[in-house]
């Protein structure tokens, strides 16, 4: 192996996908009043449903970590000492400072072990677009690219990862300071439902709202059609919180209507608390993204 390829907890991979590819992820924490779990992808510290409870939960605060030392240190060294590099591949540095803390660790790790090489690559993504970067990364390692090719790929690539989906409240979204609260009130009193999507930055850009939650699953569908490639879009993940009504929905259509494979998952436990149970996206290869949330 002539590097190692991680990701983060951010990326919402599952098991099957990180072990077919050999990628391994540095996981972030979450806080549950007093209390301090690790956001595992498998949930071993706890179950999706037990985490949802906590997030409806009024009276209970709930707060995310960023990756911390020992996870990355250690992670790191069990390859370095073996003379294997490291491929970070993070999640968007536009929602979360992980990659940077990462850098900061760098060079103490590089001290120790200055032959090898310790890259980290800011996604713009989150999720499984995020996830599928570090596949791409993964490919590209198995395929007998370096770890300098794979990076020059990734940077030139990165931007033809998409996601679209929305949400069923704003609620939680004002819990974690995401949205104002005159905003969320307005949403969810007259029944707004955001279409999200990443821009050039990795951030969650509302590009569109529409009214009612069928309209916001007519238009995930609409902007998919919109930016798949024939022979460049090959699957469509999507991922969910607690809302399978909407997952069915979509995995029907795009598998009739477009042809194209769909893969399900649970979307991540970082994103899933600041989201909510109701929150479902479609995440894709296809057109280059050029949407820039700052010019709106």
């Amino acid at each position: 192996m002539a590097f190692k390829v991680f990701t983060d907890t951010s990326s919402g991979m599952p098991k099957e996908l990180r072990d077919k590819y050999q990628i391994d992820y540095f996981r972030m924490g979450i806080i549950v009043g007093e209390k301090e779990y690790s956001a595992d992808l498998d949930y071993k510290e706890f179950s999706r449903e037990q985490m949802y409870e906590w997030v409806k939960d009024p009276n209970i605060v709930i707060r995310t970590s960023l990756v911390s030392r020992e996870e990355f240190c250690s992670k790191c060294e069990k390859y370095l000492e073996k003379g294997i590099d490291i491929l970070y591949v993070a999640c968007t540095d536009a929602l979360s400072g992980t990659r940077g803390f990462f850098e900061s660790l760098k060079e103490e790790m590089l001290e120790k072990y200055p032959e090898r090489k310790i890259i980290s690559v800011n996604s713009c993504r989150a999720e499984m677009a995020l996830g599928m970067l570090a596949i791409e990364a993964a490919k590209k390692r198995d395929e007998g690219l370096s770890i300098d090719e794979t990076v020059k790929y990734l940077e030139e690539n990165k931007q033809y990862f998409h996601q679209i989906g929305s949400i069923d409240t704003l609620k939680y979204l004002k819990m974690y300071g995401r949205v104002s609260g005159v905003a969320a009130f307005f949403a969810d009193t007259f029944n707004i439902k955001p279409l999200i999507m990443a821009d050039i930055y990795g951030n969650n850009y509302t590009f569109k709202k529409v009214h009612g939650p069928k309209k916001a699953l007519e238009g995930c569908m609409e902007y998919i059609k919109e930016n798949i490639v024939e022979g460049v879009t090959d699957v469509v993940y999507i991922g969910q919180t607690m809302t399978s009504d909407a997952v069915a929905y979509l995995k029907k259509r795009i598998e009739e209507e477009l042809n194209l494979k769909t893969e399900q998952y649970y979307i991540s436990p970082i994103v899933g608390i600041c989201c909510g149970p109701g929150m479902y996206g479609c995440w894709f290869k296809g057109k280059e993204v050029t949407a820039d949330s700052n010019k709106k």
